[in-house]
């Protein structure tokens, strides 16, 4: 009798139990994927530097604790406790949140002040979960095969499809106008 009751118990707990480690997650199968990069504005249109982070995945992410950095590892971010990224959801991290949102007012889904910037040539935009494993990193440049066109003149790197290696920069185009923070990139290739 034991035995049984054993094992039953043993099944009702398989069946109520699911996979939460994606809606968890920390590392590189979180669906994170760094979508869009403005590093060096316009002088004429300049809300700082900025980066978009995209949810590819079909699970909740709480992203409480994760941060962000460049190449300096002391430039640091840290993003709040209690942040989910929903599934096909776009989060902006930006320098300067006034200077931001005054030319985007209609994106709502920000976090800021960055405390550091962006370099005007050549850096990285490393993303890291809670237990500080790198879950995506962009190394970009104003060099081809990176699109030259995002390095001062107004558009913003986007990425071309979630699903392509972002390390790449001919997956890479720069942006129609002043970019597409918080929602898809204009460049945006449809199903990979």
């Amino acid at each position: 009798m034991k035995q049984t009751l054993l094992i039953i118990t043993a099944l009702i707990l398989m069946l109520g139990c699911e996979d939460t480690q994606a809606e968890n997650s920390d590392g590189f199968d979180a669906g994170v994927v760094i979508n869009e990069i403005n590093y060096n504005s316009s002088d004429s249109f300049d809300p700082d530097d900025w980066v978009e982070i995209y949810n590819s995945s079909s699970n909740t992410i709480d992203m409480g604790s994760w941060f962000i950095k460049d190449e300096n590892d002391d430039h640091v971010f840290t993003i709040p406790l209690n942040t989910l990224l929903l599934p096909d959801q776009y989060l902006v991290f930006c320098t300067d949140t006034l200077r931001f949102t005054a030319l985007f007012p209609d994106v709502s889904a920000y976090y800021g002040d960055l405390g550091f910037g962006l370099s005007g040539g050549s850096d990285f935009v490393r993303l890291f979960d809670s237990n500080g494993l790198l879950v995506d990193m962009v190394e970009y440049d104003d060099d081809a095969p990176w699109p030259i066109l995002a390095d001062g003149s107004g558009p913003t790197l986007e990425l071309n499809h979630p699903s392509l290696d972002n390390t790449l920069g001919e997956n890479w185009s720069a942006s129609e106008g002043y970019g597409t923070p918080g929602a898809v990139n204009s460049v945006y290739t449809g199903d990979e």
